[in-house]
């Protein structure tokens, strides 16, 4: 009796960004997928049944970091007024310009979907339920919330090659102009 072989979820998540990457969403396909990992289409449907799973786990992924982020933010400096964005502008401003590309190229290739467009709808609400726009600090808040957002797609559709440095200065001023007082 052979020994059962393993599928590894992680690699064919690979597999799957370089298809998307590469060739655009619509190539997006579970052969196309079999094939960059060099697996057996049936190996790929064990470890994602449908290709709306395998969209779910890629866009999970993509957020996991910004998640971990967040919470690791929000875990040192508590809970108080404020707090949500800037763990936000926080996360915006550690991760690497790799993953925000990739985390772009993705949202942007699924948010035609309803379903995607929903998710991204609720994020955006959760984090707009933070601010109070009756109050300066509000309305400075959710400009800082803008301004990270919008760095955030400059830098992730390669619009402008931001320097680390610049990338720096860029959340240092979200922070001080807008959240800081």
């Amino acid at each position: 009796m052979g020994r059962r072989q393993t599928i590894d979820r992680g690699a064919l998540l690979d597999a799957a960004e370089k298809v998307v990457l590469r060739d655009g969403p619509a190539s997006l396909t579970m052969d196309a997928v079999a094939k960059e990992a060099q697996v057996s289409k049936g190996g790929v449907l064990y470890a994602f049944v449908t290709k709306d799973a395998l969209i779910d786990a890629l866009m999970e992924r993509v957020t996991a970091s910004y998640d971990r982020l967040v919470a690791a933010y929000l875990e040192r400096e508590g809970d108080r007024p404020g707090v949500q964005i800037l763990a936000h502008v926080d996360a915006n401003r550690h991760e690497d310009a790799a993953t925000h590309a990739r985390a772009i190229a993705l949202m942007a290739s699924f948010i035609r979907s309803p379903a995607y467009q929903e998710s991204s709808r609720e994020f955006y609400r959760e984090l707009f339920n933070h601010l109070d726009p009756a109050t300066q600090r509000g309305r400075k808040a959710r400009l800082a919330l803008l301004a990270a957002e919008g760095a955030f797609v400059v830098r992730g559709f390669a619009l402008y090659p931001f320097s680390d440095a610049e990338w720096q200065a860029i959340h240092d001023d979200i922070v001080t102009l807008l959240l800081e007082g």
